[in-house]
């Protein structure tokens, strides 16, 4: 692949920007690709019209901190086992010194994180007893006495540490290479504006240097606050807090959803339509809107560094989001608005204003990454570089993806999904006659041999590593 990319330089692009190429990921949290992006002109103008736009692009796991793991390791989560956000960070930590900015680094790439790592990074759970009680209250005293605690701790692989400690919009921290900052209420306290000054000054300081960088940005937005009042919504900036007010929540059929027997016993209610779900979905396009002037700003910044060149920009999300749809709101659920992410990519040798339609991941972003950074990975990764698709639109590629979760498990090809859920609850959907999943066919007749053919494959995936990942 390394001959493919040195080939695509030699016939595409310039010779400078064969040069190791930079990267910058942003990425957002909980951002649905159902038509979210509409509202994010300067992104569509300054990386899709420059880009490529991948018009399947999915998550392994719908859930951020196995999702975030996924980036950073290449793996399925069925692989590096962080199925759900609890204790997330503390699991990790067994991965950090052989995951993506550590491969980087030893390529010789200057790496910045600026915003969310995994659920759960800052915090410590103080055991009642054993010998991880002494190991952490030892750790408290050494941190009273300057040393490194939860709060300060750095992960290995980063040059430049900008992480959040408590993910909020508002009265937030920090934690600056070993050093808390402290974020109040007011207007410039806002946290994508904080993540977007920082990373520009990062990508400003990089103009006269040759050293290749990898920049991920990870914001809050459009995540729900959690915090009392606004639990389950997005704060947008006072910049925006009066914008999109008109904007309604698309209506579409599974909102009234009547029959809901054919669903998971878990997630059988009756409709739900509600006004607080309106809001929710308003409230997150305009937190977007600040994402959108990040993107702006990230580029301008590039520009004037002289580096757009030969940057790679990757614009995405940890998972997607459900907005008042019957047993299925939020996220981790097979469902498309909960696995469906934004894809947007624009750099030396990627077509611009152009689509693809393959099924993709975010596991093939971190092996196109690596592939392009010419790093050395120390995982066998589960999914598979993109760049034969910058060339080619028609490019042979993959016809199943796998779709793991806590609550259920699910194959997707171009038509038809199958879900499983743990109790054993089967769902399958014809995904060209029902695109909104209203009718499961798990039990019909003309879809018995669909049926066969995709359980088979569902337990083939469902533990599959590397090459066995892949069906053509």
């Amino acid at each position: 692949m390394r001959l493919f990319v040195a080939t695509l330089c030699a016939t595409l692009i310039s010779s400078a920007a064969c040069a190791s190429p930079n990267f910058v990921v942003i990425l957002t949290d909980d951002q649905e690709d159902t038509g979210s992006m509409a509202y994010m002109p300067k992104t569509l103008s300054l990386l899709a019209e420059h880009g490529v736009t991948f018009t399947n692009s999915f998550v392994n796991l719908p859930l951020c901190a196995p999702s975030r793991a996924s980036f950073l390791t290449g793996q399925a989560a069925h692989n590096h086992l962080i199925i759900d956000n609890g204790s997330a960070s503390e699991k990790f930590t067994n991965y950090e010194k052989n995951a993506l900015p550590v491969w980087l680094q030893e390529t010789g790439y200057k790496t910045a994180l600026f915003g969310k790592y995994i659920n759960g990074y800052g915090k410590s759970k103080q055991p009642k007893s054993g010998s991880r009680y002494w190991t952490e209250l030892i750790s408290r005293w050494t941190s009273l006495a300057g040393g490194a605690s939860a709060r300060t701790r750095v992960p290995p692989g980063w040059h430049l540490w900008y992480g959040s400690i408590n993910e909020s919009y508002y009265d937030h921290s920090i934690n600056e290479n070993g050093k808390v900052l402290t974020f109040g209420h007011e207007p410039s306290d806002y946290s994508t504006d904080v993540l977007r000054n920082r990373a520009v000054r990062f990508i400003k300081d990089q103009a006269g240097s040759t050293e290749p960088f990898f920049v991920l940005i990870a914001t809050k937005a459009a995540h729900g606050q959690g915090a009392k009042g606004v639990k389950g919504r997005a704060i947008p900036s006072p910049a925006y807090q009066d914008k999109l007010v008109d904007v309604k929540l698309p209506r579409q059929p599974a909102h009234d959803e009547q029959a809901v027997s054919n669903k998971p016993p878990g997630r059988t209610r009756g409709p739900n339509w509600q006004r607080g779900d309106e809001k929710a979905y308003r409230a997150a396009l305009q937190s977007l809107l600040s994402v959108d002037d990040l993107v702006q700003a990230v580029v301008n910044a590039l520009q004037d560094a002289r580096k757009i060149e030969n940057t790679v920009v990757i614009y995405t999300s940890d998972n997607g989001f459900i907005y008042g749809t019957p047993g299925r709101e939020g996220k981790n659920t097979p469902y498309e608005g909960s696995i469906r992410v934004p894809l947007l990519m624009r750099g030396p040798g990627i077509p611009e204003n152009a689509t693809r339609s393959q099924l993709v991941n975010n596991l093939d972003v971190v092996a196109t990454i690596v592939e392009l950074a010419g790093a050395k990975p120390g995982f066998q990764f589960d999914g598979r570089s993109l760049v034969p698709l910058f060339t080619d639109a028609n490019a042979s590629w993959r016809s199943t993806i796998l779709i793991d979760g806590g609550k259920a498990t699910a194959v997707r090809t171009e038509f038809r999904k199958y879900a499983r859920s743990k109790d054993g609850f089967e769902e399958l959907y014809d995904l060209r006659a029902d695109p909104y999943e209203l009718e499961n066919k798990a039990d019909s007749p003309s879809y018995a041999s669909d049926l066969t053919a995709l359980r088979r494959i569902h337990d083939n995936l469902t533990s599959c590593a590397g090459a066995s990942c892949w069906i053509p």
